[in-house]
């Protein structure tokens, strides 16, 4: 006689959503930017970075929140992604690389975010060196983690798709290249292709996660 499937708990229906926190990643980082807006660059004056954030303060101040708001939601989405990778043998020690690249991006996402904070919290009692210092501690300080964490991430996770075949292999190449591309001058353009494919992957995994739960674990 067969067993009859067991009933889906409260947890089991929520648990089937996680995948989509990657789709709410994407849609805060892309609000936090659009916010955000034109920052001043690392060499400009002072006055100008003082400027700059009395004008905007209350716009960046919401934005650096969304932007910690989206780290919590981009951290699930991946620890998903890694526990879904890690469902073949083949991709266990690629998906917790990758996790750990995500975990560093979210490092230097939340110094960065922390560093805009501080210079919009009470921008007119700055001294020109504060703001001088901060704001170049903004532009400068989180570009190799957030660099190399989403080229950690990407690159692990493409060979990991590429070797279990959980997800598409286009995934996993297109993964690839755009780690590499993250490392080079025109790195900056990855940052925006890892957003594209990390709402992809979100809606992939969550559209293919109750056939994987079925399915036996690879050897």
């Amino acid at each position: 006689m067969l067993d009859r499937p067991r009933p889906l708990t409260m947890s089991d229906r929520w648990s089937r959503f996680v995948p989509l926190t990657g789709v709410i990643f994407v849609a805060l980082l892309v609000t936090t930017n659009v916010l955000f807006g034109s920052a001043p660059e690392s060499g400009d004056s002072a006055a100008k970075v003082i400027a700059f954030y009395q004008a905007h303060r209350t716009k960046i101040e919401i934005s650096s929140y969304l932007t910690g708001l989206s780290l919590f939601f981009g951290l699930f989405f991946y620890a998903c992604l890694r526990d879904y990778l890690r469902r073949a043998k083949a991709g266990e020690r690629l998906a917790g690389t990758a996790f750990g690249g995500a975990v560093l991006f979210a490092v230097g996402g939340g110094i960065s975010a922390g560093l805009q904070f501080a210079l919009a919290d009470v921008p007119s009692k700055l001294s020109p060196a504060a703001a001088q210092a901060l704001n170049l501690l903004e532009n400068d300080m989180t570009v190799f983690a957030l660099t190399a964490g989403v080229a950690v991430l990407l690159m692990a996770s493409g060979i990991a798709i590429l070797r279990t075949r959980l997800l598409p292999i286009w995934l996993g190449w297109i993964a690839i290249v755009i780690a590499i591309v993250g490392l080079t001058p025109v790195g900056f353009f990855a940052f925006l292709a890892a957003g594209l494919w990390t709402l992809v992957a979100s809606i992939l995994v969550y559209t293919r996660r109750d056939a994987a739960t079925l399915a036996p674990r690879g050897d």
